[in-house]
């Protein structure tokens, strides 16, 4: 039985779907028996040379059919190389119309047989590239239309480096994590991470030197090692920081520079762990911050100790900003210290006001003996 041109059959209503996509033309899947089609992950734009092809690559609308659909004729929209029939595909897209796009192929290569042409493949599949798609471990094949991958042997020295690579990630005391040929550090829930070849791969419980954090996971990182060991709370504490305006540049400051550790126990409510005592910030529902601090007993001039419950700092109505900065000065010899220039300020001030009292009742006793004396003689004269 003499096959049947799709293109003939559906001409018509190809044009009304031309007319409804972003394409300049039409691909019908039984004229690609010459073509090849490229499968990428992800972008194209991350492909290898995609900025010597970016300016040929033009929008197509490859039309196929899917029989189990009221609207037989579907059309799917993909970047094209005209003059060289190469079509790029995003693995995703090629995954969910191949199933029906390769039926349309292979009609197409029974057309060319019925004519007697002399055809460079035997079977639909066999235009299809996916090198794009090789990975470190794996490779991609074709298996029931869809895209499926195969892993291959890897040398014994590549899996004792995947090996360590995950014991390093798996180890609690690790925070810091980079390539050895890059400059940038990153926390391990950072994309790049798996990336970075596990050859190449190094951990840390410090803050490498002469490293810089990356900048998509360094707010993350600093949250780490401020919520540490409870990273749980990470994601409530960056709320009410972020809620509050903090900036990363902050933020690294606070953690970082001043090593100041945050708890989140109680809903709208940060604790916030200085040099020598506790902290919590409430109000954060309304965005009138007030600061508490914990309650101690003093033992002696210079001597405390930490004693159950908060009282009110004073600081009331202040940004969060202004509020933690407060907190990452503040210690118990500093605030003595303070007190006692308060103190002797304030003696000062009234021992100057004693003075000015006293000066001024002595003037006014002279006063009054001078305009008595004044009377006195003035009788006489």
């Amino acid at each position: 039985m003499e096959a049947l041109s799709e293109k003939i059959l559906y001409e018509k209503e190809a044009m009304d779907v031309l007319d409804n996509t972003d394409a300049e033309d039409i691909l019908w899947g039984e004229d690609l028996y010459e073509a090849k089609i490229i499968v990428y992950p992800k972008k194209i734009k991350d492909i290898p040379g995609y900025e010597e092809i970016k300016n040929d690559l033009i929008n197509v609308a490859v039309v196929y059919l899917d029989s189990a659909k009221e609207q037989i004729l579907r059309a799917s929209v993909v970047r094209c190389i005209w003059e060289k029939e190469l079509l790029y595909i995003a693995e995703c897209n090629f995954n969910a119309i191949w199933k029906f796009l390769r039926n349309s192929v292979d009609l197409g290569l029974r057309i060319q047989r019925e004519k007697g042409e002399e055809l460079r493949i035997g079977k639909a599949d066999d235009i299809i590239d996916m090198s794009l798609l090789e990975r470190k471990g794996c490779y991609a094949v074709l298996k029931q239309g869809k895209i499926n991958y195969v892993a291959r042997a890897l040398p014994q020295e590549y899996i004792r480096a995947q090996s360590r690579k995950q014991s390093a990630l798996d180890n609690f005391k690790n925070r810091y994590f980079y390539d050895i040929t890059s400059e940038v550090y990153h926390d391990k829930s950072c994309d790049c991470i798996s990336s970075i070849e596990p050859v190449n791969f190094m951990a840390s419980a410090d803050i490498p030197e002469e490293l810089r954090p990356c900048k998509e996971c360094r707010r993350k990182m600093y949250l780490r090692d401020a919520c540490f060991p409870n990273v749980k709370i990470i994601p409530s504490v960056d709320y009410l920081l972020t809620k509050s305006g903090i900036k990363d540049f902050q933020l690294e400051k606070f953690t970082y520079d001043h090593n100041l550790k945050f708890r989140y126990d109680t809903k709208n409510e940060l604790k916030v762990i200085g040099k020598e005592d506790t902290w919590i910030i409430k109000g954060f529902e309304n965005n009138r911050l007030v600061l508490w601090h914990n309650n101690y007993k003093k033992l002696g001039p210079e001597e405390r100790y930490i004693a159950d419950g908060f009282h009110k700092q004073g600081l009331e109505g202040k940004s969060l900003y202004k509020i933690l900065d407060y907190i990452k000065d503040y210690t118990y010899a500093g605030h003595l210290n303070a007190k006692k220039h308060l103190d002797k300020a304030e003696a000062e001030i009234t021992n100057e006001n004693v003075k000015q009292k006293k000066t001024t009742l002595w003037s006014r006793v002279t006063d009054f003996i001078s305009r008595i004396c004044d009377r006195f003689f003035g009788i006489f004269n």
